[in-house]
């Protein structure tokens, strides 16, 4: 009895720890298209996968359309980077890689140096592009430092905008020609 309840308290004081220490992934907001927002990440936390200084945001996409997504910085010496996963999660954000699956999301792409620093002087360019959604549902943007001149906290803009897939002239013309049908039929019935 002794040994098991020594064992039991040895699992206990290595295991709490570890326990209290667990953050799990708390998203900043839900991103509007065309609205930006604001937030802020810690200066290296994309670049060394350092989930505790990311900032998560979350939206909403149907498949078929175009997301494009911008971060620019505020502070000269931030370095944005960004990474776009299908899901959401409530994982710990010590599993996050700015570069592959995690907690349940599905990588998608990550983005890093697009465009110009919108603030000068600054290290490396600033997060653009975009992306042809597949799958309709909920996705996840991760935010962070990549190569900031320090480790501290940085804030920056990040806008979303969703451009809804448009049918093809054809698609509609099929459409038209289909009901013409239907409305031909209906009236040789009633008459």
């Amino acid at each position: 009895m002794r040994f098991r309840n020594a064992v039991l308290a040895l699992l206990a004081a290595t295991l709490l720890p570890l326990l209290a220490h667990a953050q799990p992934v708390s998203y900043s907001g839900t991103l509007v298209s065309g609205s930006p927002a604001t937030g802020s990440a810690a200066g290296f936390s994309w670049f060394l996968d350092q989930g505790a200084g990311i900032s998560f945001w979350q939206f909403s996409a149907n498949a078929g359309d175009t997301v494009t997504l911008s971060v620019n910085r505020l502070n000269g010496n931030f370095d944005p980077g960004l990474s776009l996963y299908r899901g959401t999660t409530t994982a710990d954000v010590s599993a996050f890689s700015s570069t592959g699956n995690w907690g349940g999301l599905t990588f998608v792409a990550g983005l890093d140096d697009e465009h110009a620093a919108f603030m000068t002087p600054g290290p490396n360019g600033d997060p653009f592009g975009s992306f042809a959604i597949t799958t309709s549902g909920l996705y996840t943007v991760a935010v962070g430092g990549s190569l900031s001149t320090d480790a501290g906290s940085y804030p920056f803009r990040i806008t979303m905008t969703d451009v809804a897939a448009v049918p093809e002239p054809e698609t509609t013309a099929l459409l038209a020609l289909g009901l013409g049908v239907l409305a031909m039929r209906r009236r040789r019935r009633a008459g």
